[in-house]
């Protein structure tokens, strides 16, 4: 996901500089600008405010991080990505 190409932890939190840019980033990997709604994948998505979406068929709300180690933690998306690429 997040790849080593950054050569300094500088350059990682310039890239992503705030939490709508980490955002930004989780939808391209994840939905590679289509979003997909995890409770039913064949569902119509509605964008909604403050990065939510609505699934169709279900009526769920949900964002990017639904489902994956980023839901319902209170730590910023930066220091995720800090953490996951400066592992070693």
């Amino acid at each position: 996901m997040i790849t080593d190409n950054f050569k300094s932890l500088i350059e990682l939190m310039h890239t992503f500089s705030d939490e709508q840019k980490c955002i930004d980033y989780l939808e391209s990997v994840i939905w590679n600008g289509n979003p997909v709604s995890p409770f039913d994948p064949s569902s119509k998505v509605y964008k909604c405010k403050d990065n939510r979406y609505r699934c169709k068929n279900t009526g769920k709300y949900f964002n990017v991080k639904t489902g994956t180690i980023f839901e319902g933690t209170k730590i910023k998306l930066q220091y995720w990505f800090i953490a996951i690429t400066h592992h070693g």
